[in-house]
């Protein structure tokens, strides 16, 4: 490597790595712990746990990063279920009330918070499969109540989420048994929203480079298009969907595995969150291994593609 390349790598990139392994550290070792448990659900919370500390830890001050509830100001509704990942305005929301939660950890403690100030609402799921897809979607499925309009400016008692609200899914693991269901990208295909939806994410596949994260997309298409799809389905290195028509577009999911993965998804979803998102453009350098740059977006069959719902989510809302 010549000292002018050297100079040019990002120094924040190696630290989101990092990140990601002491993550999957804490997931694993809960996992070995949960093995000798009659009910397995010990990792899944020491998992949702370390997602929301990292995620304090990474973003600025002004938000907020709880387990908890959502809380609207319409009389008629109650408050919603618990959520993993809730990320709000911290320096503005009240907290309308706290529990206590088997996570001990500031970032453990349950939190009802008004509808308007939350920004963000992430499931985490242990490994990825059709079910926990499906519970995952199901999950922010729950959330249609508060998506069903939108406030007024300068609405007294604002009732809804804020239309720039962003939907998200974090797996830890993808394991072999699981990535020949194509079925997994038909039910992130087809799920709509008229929230932004990004992702999900996935942090480790099985026999995959160590450092790679699985990164999920919706995409549109100009044509009809069939799958790309391979023996190892979803742990190839990219592959997509058959696509399905959606109004006037052809939409499909595809997956991409990648070591800057977990970095773009950070500062995406930090762009996402302060209005300065820009679909198909990296978020921030600090994200990218100038040493070794390679192109995710950068395949053959998108070539075909004209832009993603992501695109459409920056401008509020998604297909």
């Amino acid at each position: 490597m010549s000292q002018e390349s050297g100079e040019r790598k990002s120094v924040a990139w190696p630290q989101f790595l990092i990140a990601r392994r002491e993550l999957l550290a804490r997931y694993d070792e809960a996992l070995a712990h949960a093995k000798g448990q009659a009910v397995a659900t010990h990792h899944g919370i020491v998992g949702e746990a370390a997602v929301r500390e990292w995620f304090a830890r990474f973003l600025p001050k002004r938000y907020g990063v709880t387990s908890g509830f959502i809380k609207s100001q319409d009389p008629r509704s109650s408050m919603t279920s618990h959520f993993d990942v809730i990320i709000y305005e911290q320096l503005e929301a009240p907290i309308l009330w706290t529990e206590s939660n088997k996570d001990k950890s500031e970032q453990g403690l349950s939190r009802v918070i008004p509808a308007e100030y939350v920004r963000a609402i992430i499931e985490v799921k242990s490994a990825l499969n059709r079910k926990s897809m499906k519970d995952a979607i199901n999950k922010l499925e729950e959330l249609r109540p508060l998506m069903k309009g939108a406030n007024k400016i300068g609405e007294p008692y604002p009732k809804y989420l804020p239309i720039n609200t962003v939907l998200s899914m974090l797996f830890f693991e993808l394991r072999a048994a699981d990535a020949g269901d194509s079925g997994v990208l038909n039910l992130v295909r087809d799920f709509q929203t008229i929230r932004t939806f990004y992702g999900p994410i996935v942090l480790r596949g099985e026999g995959l480079h160590p450092d790679y994260t699985g990164k999920f997309n919706k995409l549109r298409a100009n044509d009809p298009m069939g799958p790309i799809w391979s023996e190892k389905g979803m742990l190839e290195g990219y592959a997509h969907s058959e696509s399905t028509q959606f109004g006037t577009d052809q939409i499909l999911a595809s997956v991409m595995w990648g070591d800057v993965n977990f970095s773009d998804f950070a500062f995406d979803l930090l762009a996402l969150l302060n209005g300065t998102f820009r679909p198909n453009f990296a978020s921030s350098f600090h994200g990218l291994d100038f040493a070794n740059v390679k192109s995710s977006k950068a395949t053959k069959s998108q070539e075909t593609i004209s832009s993603t719902d992501q695109a459409e989510d920056a401008e509020g809302g998604s297909r």
